[in-house]
């Protein structure tokens, strides 16, 4: 492991788990609901600001094999899709975007099935 994936998971391990769970219902959802591809652009503003600071640390997390390898790097033709952050602090830094993987549908639509039954 190198220092800089050792030092996120570090952070990573820092934040709440009610805050991972927030971000990673809230990028499963969205992307559900955007045909399959999100970025943190699309649903920050619905974090409670205690949660923005930790999206990076989580969504970063997700295409991982531990943490059910739900998302991947969106493509085209090969390239990684990237946009402009809207988030102010960032001055347009170009973010990445996310697609769903088959297991990040899965785990999708399993959460909007459950909210609606509720």
């Amino acid at each position: 492991m190198n220092h800089a994936h050792a030092y996120l998971s570090t952070m990573a391990g820092c934040v709440t788990e009610w805050d991972q769970a927030l971000i990673r219902q809230a990028v499963l959802v969205t992307a559900l609901r955007n045909g399959g591809r999100v970025s943190a652009n699309d649903f920050r503003d619905y974090l409670p600001e205690t949660s923005q600071g930790a999206v990076g640390l989580i969504v970063r997390q997700l295409p991982t094999k531990k943490h059910g390898g739900l998302l991947r790097k969106a493509r085209v033709q090969g390239h990684p899709v990237t946009v402009p952050s809207t988030a102010e602090s960032t001055h347009g830094k170009a973010i990445q975007v996310w697609e769903l993987t088959p297991a990040g549908w899965d785990v999708a639509r399993k959460l909007v099935e459950g909210w609606v039954a509720a």
